[in-house]
């Protein structure tokens, strides 16, 4: 064999022992990166079973929240139904209460407004009672005065009654007896007008026929309108025949009579002498 021939067959099994230390690296390297990849997908294994039993227990945990929460909406419900009927009777209570403080306002106010009442009539009574007391007590003082013959101190006494209580029941009293006062004074007007007021405001009173009479009188006194005095005490004749005024109207009027012939025969003889 030839040095050429010998050069290529060394060359050739250079390059075949070359091949072969080439191809079990290559091997080697597969057999690693396949063991490798078998931890990997054990590896992976177990993370997608420990995500699975995690997965599990979410599952569970999300099944029993549920059953939680429906559990909750339940108890819930239930709660508000209850809350609805205890509100229910709240408001059935509430108004009862509020009826029975409107009646009880109602009764309170009414009893307060009967006691009010007949404390105003208490006091209303206890009023007129000092009212007619200090009104007798008035009276009284001008009546003794009067019967005194204390004229002037009676008229003012019974002027100042018939100011300050010109409703009295002695009303009627209190004017003849001022008609009186100032008939005592000589104030034959104001004597006369106290009778007539007497006479037009009472028409029943029993002064009357004593106001006749005194009116009759002042008028006399005045001396005016004597026709109209004789028909006043004629009226007292007429209309109390048994009263003591008209005894006293029937020698008034015996008076007027008599001085009325004895006028009359004067003027005759008057008369009389003239003609001679």
């Amino acid at each position: 064999m030839s040095r050429l021939a010998r050069a290529g067959a060394l060359l050739l099994a250079a390059s075949a022992v070359s091949g072969c230390i080439a191809t079990q690296q290559d091997v080697a390297s597969l057999s690693q990166q396949a063991d490798d990849l078998k931890f990997q997908v054990e590896d992976l294994k177990k993370t997608a079973a420990s995500m699975q039993a995690n997965q599990a227990d979410l599952a569970l945990q999300m099944k029993q929240l549920r059953e939680d929460l429906s559990a909750y909406s339940e108890t819930v419900k239930s709660s508000q139904g209850d809350m609805s009927q205890l509100s229910a009777k709240l408001d059935v209570l509430g108004a009862g209460i509020s009826g029975k403080m409107t009646q009880l306002g109602a009764s309170l106010s009414t009893a307060q407004q009967a006691q009010l009442k007949s404390l105003a009539e208490q006091r209303a009574q206890i009023d007129a009672q000092a009212r007619e007391t200090a009104a007798t007590e008035l009276f009284m003082t001008a009546k003794n005065r009067l019967e005194a013959k204390d004229y002037a101190l009676a008229a003012s006494s019974f002027e100042d009654y018939l100011k300050r209580y010109p409703g009295s029941s002695l009303g009627d009293v209190s004017l003849y007896d001022l008609g009186l006062a100032y008939y005592g004074l000589k104030q034959w007007e104001k004597s006369g007008r106290q009778f007539a007021v007497l006479l037009d405001h009472y028409p029943k009173s029993g002064q009357t026929p004593g106001a006749r009479l005194y009116y009759a009188r002042c008028l006399l006194q005045l001396k005016k309108s004597r026709d109209e005095a004789v028909a006043y005490l004629q009226s007292i004749k007429t209309d109390f025949p048994k009263s003591p005024e008209a005894a006293e109207a029937a020698a008034e009027l015996k008076k007027l009579s008599s001085a009325a012939k004895e006028t009359k025969a004067s003027r005759a003889k008057t008369a009389d002498a003239a003609s001679k």
